[in-house]
């Protein structure tokens, strides 16, 4: 399995996408907050859902008609694709909610705004990010073992690294359920400012991360597929798409018999250090009922390490949602 290289850019990427934590005031500026009418069809649409006593396995997305929505989907839409990259969305109505009936509003909004991609080999539509007592030191390897099943801090990274399912997600979307006694913040960081920054500063580096790692697909397989991805890092093809995850490329490389060399660690070890600067990164909290979308080849995101609550029903419970965006 393999994702064909592209020329190098090597001109610097200009536009709303290639920012730095000082070209935001604070939260507001990636914030949007559902009006009143949206809220109003989206409660509408769960009543009929209910009524139907249709399921998340059942939904299609015209089961949520938002014609109040539409102006506003065009908008988000195109700021996760040429904007800024990301957005967080207030006032999903979750406060007499339980889970299940949140994850369906959640999964309704987000079919609005492009195809919900399956998530695994079962093809499940939502995943849960929680943590199920996995340590990735220890259990890395066994099927369905992710970061996302651990309290663990992640690095940045892009979802779908070894194209799941064939699908790398135009967006990853999570919904907060509940959050963590402490932690678990999200962080974000542009590609394309990381891709100026090594154009500027290590050349060469840029150059080898176009040509193309192997990365590790154990955490879940279809049968008869291969283990590892063969994919660069960054690609360009009239727009810049990054594909990230660097735990994975060493797992990938051990896995297809090819070790890395000085030359292939040095530039993966440069990009590490350059997206951990921390006046690049956006870092927040997001509380019950806040949706954030990411543009999953434009922005690379993380988390903090968290500690969890002792009592089940408190513990953190993220939604994740893969989306391949309407045009």
């Amino acid at each position: 399995m393999r994702v064909e290289a592209t020329e190098v850019r090597r001109v610097p990427l200009a536009g709303p996408g290639a920012w730095k934590r000082a070209d935001f005031t604070g939260p507001a500026d990636w914030t949007y907050t559902l009006p009143p009418a949206v809220v109003d069809e989206l409660e509408c649409a769960l009543r009929a859902i209910r009524e139907r006593g249709k399921t998340l396995a059942s939904l299609e997305a015209a089961d949520f008609p938002l014609p109040s929505f539409e102006r506003d989907a065009a908008w988000l839409r195109q700021e996760l694709k040429t904007g800024r990259g990301f957005v967080v969305i207030r006032g999903l109505p979750v406060e007499r909610a339980t889970d299940e009936e949140a994850t369906l509003l959640y999964w309704g909004l987000g079919a609005y705004l492009g195809a919900t991609l399956p998530q695994n080999v079962r093809g499940d539509r939502v995943y849960s990010v929680r943590d199920e007592g996995y340590n990735i030191q220890r259990d890395y390897g066994t099927v369905g073992v992710r970061f996302s099943k651990t309290t663990e801090g992640l690095h940045f990274h892009t979802d779908s690294a070894p194209a799941m399912m064939g699908n790398t997600p135009d967006v990853v979307g999570v919904l907060a359920l509940r959050t963590a006694k402490s932690g678990g913040e999200s962080k974000l960081v542009s590609a394309l400012t990381l891709h100026n920054i090594l154009l500027e500063e290590r050349p060469g580096y840029l150059a080898r991360l176009y040509q193309g790692y192997h990365f590790d697909r154990r955490a879940e397989l279809r049968p008869g597929e291969p283990p590892t991805l063969f994919a660069p890092v960054f690609t360009y093809n009239g727009s810049l798409a990054m594909r990230y995850f660097r735990y994975y490329i060493p797992k990938g490389h051990e896995q297809a018999g090819a070790p890395l060399g000085t030359a292939d660690l040095e530039p993966l070890n440069y990009l590490e250090s350059v997206s951990n600067r921390e006046e690049l990164q956006v870092c927040f909290s997001m509380e019950r009922g806040e949706i954030q979308l990411v543009s999953n080849t434009r922005v690379l995101h993380s988390r903090t390490a968290f500690e969890d609550y002792a009592e089940p029903d408190r513990r953190r419970h993220l939604v994740r949602l893969w989306l391949r965006l309407h045009s």
